[in-house]
């Protein structure tokens, strides 16, 4: 009898605690037949056990169920009552209008969009809705998007023009701003909501408007008495349209987003000058010709007349005229309260230009082909960002001794090669004994063609570090290969917090694993 056997015959449950087999187990190990007949005895009561299990299981499972279902029961009307007593409920109307208007965009007029505020606060409740629809302030701005009334159902243009009509009534008499931008020769003789928002005019704080000249005229016809409250105007038109520009007269304009296509000299445009605050300018020729439009002294010319600015952006559509040196403007560019400034467009070059900017609020200045979008530094800070090839050796240094406060330096191109005035001599002028931007701490070089050397840049860094203000980061890129490792010298700078970043190209050596795996594979040749 085996051991198996006499566990049956005591009438007791066999324990796999104590399998002859536990030895065998997680191996490779083939039983023999008779082992085989031996572990199937063993496996029944296990078996048999495992299935009472599974029955109590189910039965609690079944209890388990029963219990949730009940308890669901009860849950509804509990929370049916806490919801009459949520603290939402009880939050003052002046306060829950605080949350709406946090609600709405910031960077952007309001979207017609039920997903989003204004819109989606309506579609809450009906004390929201109540509370939302009668709350001007809310629907005081809009953003209305590009429709093509060839395609779109007219059912869709419809609801539209009924949406923008219903958000201007509940925006009571609140100033308004408003941003159109539609497609151009849409074949109408009347734009439906551009005829709606010219009912509204006198309440128009802000217009941005983008689109077809002949559609948009009974917004830029408007006069002085027609919106006495409109300080912010953005006009884009196309080049091929010349709009009328009455609107543009108004004396309460402060700021001035304008990119038009125009045949008379930009400067004579009847523009407030002196009282704009914010300006982005780009004036086109006809259709983008060559002659006409913005040139770089036009731009100077432009800021010579903008004496309230605090922010511009002008953008050269022009090449200079070939004698503007002779009649160009040295006097003066006064600007007190400008604090940033960019200048960017047609590739024009520096020269004579910077000593006449007298402007001691200044924080950002670029003078590249796009503005970066960032934010100035704190005052008493400047920072520069220049395209390298739009200065000569003169002026370059013209600019860092008109500015010894800059303390953010950028040298960036996107021409090669960068221009020669770019090597060791430059960067020897930030060292004893020129020492030029005594507070510089960020310079970053994506001039790839730059010519200075790795010996410069050490020489550069261990100057800038033993000055009162030492500098903080330092980031170079480079089309040449490595010269040296300078980063161990610089290790004890690095750990007193200096960032140095040096990228350069890789060696053309490299082995690299995947070339050839997309070109044609070479045959084997078998003999």
């Amino acid at each position: 009898m085996t051991s198996i056997d006499a566990h049956r015959s005591a009438g007791t449950t066999m324990s796999l605690s104590n399998s002859p087999f536990a030895n065998r187990l997680n191996t490779n190990y083939v039983p023999s037949d008779s082992e085989i007949l031996e572990i199937r005895a063993l496996l029944v009561d296990p078996t048999e056990e495992i299935a009472r299990i599974d029955a109590q299981i189910a039965e609690m499972e079944s209890a388990l169920a029963q219990l949730k279902e009940k308890r669901g029961l009860l849950q509804k009307p509990i929370d049916a009552h806490r919801t009459l007593i949520s603290p939402i409920r009880l939050i003052p109307q002046d306060v829950l209008l605080e949350i709406f208007f946090a609600c709405l965009p910031t960077k952007h007029n309001a979207l017609i969009d039920y997903n989003e505020a204004p819109l989606l606060l309506g579609r809450i409740c009906r004390q929201w809705r109540s509370v939302a629809y009668s709350a001007p302030v809310l629907w005081s701005s809009i953003h209305i998007p590009p429709f093509n009334y060839l395609s779109t159902p007219p059912n869709v243009l419809l609801g539209l023009e009924r949406i923008v009509a219903a958000w201007l009534e509940r925006s009571a008499t609140c100033p308004l701003s408003v941003s159109v931008f539609d497609y151009i020769n849409s074949k109408l003789e009347k734009h439906p909501i551009i005829l709606l928002l010219a009912s509204v005019a006198g309440r128009l704080r802000s217009l941005a408007l983008a689109g077809d000249v002949e559609l948009a005229k009974p917004l830029l016809r408007l006069g002085a008495e027609d919106v006495p409250l409109l300080k912010t105007i953005r006009l884009k038109t196309p080049t091929s349209q010349r709009p009328t520009l009455d609107l543009l007269q108004i004396p309460s304009l402060e700021d001035l987003t304008l990119c038009i296509s125009t045949s008379e000299n930009p400067l004579s445009l009847p523009l407030p000058w002196s009282q704009l605050t914010t300006l982005r300018f780009e004036c086109y020729g006809h259709r983008h010709s060559r002659d006409g439009g913005l040139d770089f002294d036009g731009a100077l010319d432009v800021l010579r007349k903008c004496v309230n600015l605090e922010y511009c952006e002008i953008r050269v559509c022009s090449r200079s005229s070939q004698n503007s040196g002779l009649t160009r403007n040295s006097s003066s560019i006064l600007l007190p309260r400008l604090h940033t400034l960019f200048l960017g467009g047609w590739h024009f070059r520096l020269e004579k230009w910077i000593s006449d900017l007298v402007a001691p609020n200044l924080r950002s200045l670029q003078i590249r082909e796009e503005p970066t979008g960032t934010a100035p530094p704190s005052h008493g800070c400047l920072s520069v960002d220049i395209d390298v090839n739009r200065f000569t050796s003169t002026s370059v240094h013209e600019l860092l001794q008109a500015f010894p406060l800059i303390s953010h330096l950028q040298l960036s191109s996107k021409a090669s090669p960068s221009p020669e005035w770019l090597n060791d001599e430059f960067m020897g002028l930030f060292r004893s004994p020129h020492n030029f931007c005594p507070v510089l701490t960020d310079i970053h070089t994506l001039a790839p063609a730059a010519g200075f050397s790795d010996a410069a840049i050490l020489a550069f860094i261990r100057g800038r570090m033993a000055m009162p203000t030492p500098l903080r980061r330092f980031q170079a890129h480079f089309n040449r290969p490595m010269e040296f490792d300078i980063m161990p010298e610089l290790e004890p700078f690095i750990s007193d917090g200096l960032q140095v970043t040096l990228k350069y190209p890789p060696p053309s050596w490299a082995f690299r694993v995947r070339d050839g795996l997309d070109g044609p594979q070479p045959f084997l040749l078998i003999k």
